[in-house]
């Protein structure tokens, strides 16, 4: 074999070699990015869990908080009807509130503190769904995290388009020499 086919097959074994090197470059590069993703996934994760811990705490809190001021409401309500009540006894006998007015004085009390109860239940539930919309809204957002996170990841490393690459160069190796070698 003559000294200038020895330089042609040189060409293309580096040809060869070169079109191998971007192939494993590509495929290098692809797994780093997919593991950064993974990492940036993962912290997503956690910072969404953390704020679904603290939605969690400041819910039991405002539930916990309901309680006592539904049970103050309902405290105010048996102390009204209590204080009603003893101005009652404190006229003694018949002087004291009877009939009709008794009981609309009663029913006044139970209508004003029931009122301030459903209008604390109507205020808990809006609490609540404000909450729940609170933790879907963070689930989403850590969702659209995550998928910038992995989205516009490469592929890696086309064996076929390497293997045509290579195809490609042989052929034009082959060309060059026989050209060269004709053109003689």
């Amino acid at each position: 074999m003559s000294a200038e086919a020895w330089l042609y097959g040189a060409q293309f074994a580096l040809s060869v070699a070169g079109e191998a090197n971007k192939y494993q470059q590509a495929e290098q590069d692809a797994a780093e990015q997919r593991a950064a993703a993974g990492r940036q996934a993962a912290i997503n994760n956690k910072l969404a869990y953390n704020a679904h811990l603290n939605l969690n705490q400041q819910q039991m809190l405002e539930m916990q908080k309901f309680g006592f001021e539904k049970r103050d409401l309902q405290k105010n309500i048996r102390a009204q009807r209590a204080t009603n009540e003893a101005i009652r006894a404190s006229f003694g006998g018949d002087l004291g509130q009877q009939g009709a007015t008794l009981e609309a004085t009663i029913l006044n009390i139970n209508r004003h503190g029931y009122e301030a109860l459903a209008r604390k239940d109507l205020n808990f539930k809006i609490l609540a769904t404000d909450f729940n919309i609170r933790h879907r809204n963070v689930t989403l957002e850590t969702e659209s995290k995550n998928n910038a996170a992995f989205s516009g990841l490469s592929t890696g490393g086309s064996a076929l388009g390497t293997g045509l690459s290579i195809l490609g160069s042989g052929l034009q190796t082959k060309l060059n020499y026989d050209k060269d070698i004709k053109g003689r």
